[in-house]
């Protein structure tokens, strides 16, 4: 028997409706809903520490297989070790991200501590699997790197796709919007930034800049699939970030400027000709000013992403590879 733990209906929705309907049992452990579907530190460390963690009692036998989403992992390992919950046949987390390397260090010392066999993780980055390999010790064969690709809300129209001459940005987590804004303070055209109301952005001296918070999905794709080009400026730390806003840029076929970032290029590719340094005002600069203005490279650009959408649209679910990989014996 499969089981799934997680802390919203809302997350990984896809997957879980897939294993749901081969017969998983989803235990939910925290609200409902969560608006626009980031959550604090302080909601995660409260769904970290909830007595409905206890909802998982009775709910699985040392023959059963379960997939853990998120921080509530922490906790639940915990019990198993203490015995308070029995240890499955085969226990996999997924989706525990970390962004600065004070607190990776501290949640490194957790999973060694907490590590038994039978244990293993779900990536979304080739960092988060080195880190887990060669600092947490974890075996090889339990660390699965899976190409994150869910299906998102807010799909627009294929007639509402155009070009209204603005650089859109967006997303939450390991954004560098200081550089975005350094970058573009001397550019003509109008910048659109759809974040959330947890993103820090000096907006002083700006412009051309608007900043919308915590929109809509259908909001936030549509403001996207209208602007001439998405800029992605990512910080050089981080694990897994970027994502679903890129599934976005690819299912419109926008052309994008992005940072360069494992995460990105697990999709895109190494040879990407869109991509900046990390860090380099000048090069996001000259590479929005070009992608702009110089028609070519724009069509080119979104040509590129257009084609790795397709490939993608081509490839077995997400919810079909983690259900393999629960099955599967490692």
């Amino acid at each position: 028997m499969l089981h799934i733990l997680l802390s919203h209906r809302d997350s990984y929705r896809d997957v879980i409706e897939h294993l749901q309907r081969n017969g998983a049992q989803a235990i939910f452990i925290g609200p409902e809903k969560v608006a626009n579907g980031i959550r604090s530190k302080k909601d995660i460390l409260k769904a970290m520490l909830s007595p409905a963690l206890l909802r998982a009692r009775g709910k699985w036998t040392a023959c059963d297989s379960v997939l853990i989403i998120g921080w509530q992992s922490i906790p639940i390992l915990a019990m198993i070790r203490a015995g308070v919950l029995p240890r499955p046949k085969k226990i996999l987390v997924m989706g525990c991200f970390i962004h600065g390397q004070r607190a990776r260090r501290i949640v490194n010392r957790v999973w060694r501590w907490l590590r038994f066999p039978g244990m293993g993780f779900i990536v979304f980055s080739q960092g988060e699997a080195r880190n887990l390999i060669d600092d947490v010790g974890i075996d090889p064969a339990s660390v699965h790197f899976h190409l994150w690709r869910q299906v998102l809300d807010g799909k627009t129209d294929a007639a509402a796709i155009a070009d209204e001459g603005y650089i859109f940005s967006g997303g939450f987590s390991n954004r560098d919007y200081d550089l975005l804004l350094h970058a573009t303070r001397d550019i003509a055209t109008p910048l659109c930034i759809v974040a959330s109301a947890h993103n820090q952005i000096d907006a002083s001296g700006h412009p051309h800049l608007t900043i919308h918070r915590d929109l809509k999905e259908q909001d936030f794709e549509t403001l996207l699939a209208k602007c001439r080009v998405v800029a992605m400026p990512l910080k050089s730390q981080g694990e897994a970030c970027g994502q679903s806003v890129l599934l976005r840029v690819l299912r419109n076929g926008k052309p994008l400027i992005a940072t360069r970032h494992e995460a990105i290029e697990a999709y895109l590719g190494h040879d990407y000709p869109g991509f900046v340094p990390h860090g380099d005002i000048d090069a996001m600069r000259r590479a929005l000013e070009r992608a702009l203005h110089d028609d070519t490279f724009r069509v080119m650009l979104g040509q590129q992403i257009l084609n790795i959408g397709l490939r993608m649209e081509g490839s077995s679910s997400s919810g079909e590879e983690i259900e393999q990989l629960l099955l599967s014996d490692n």
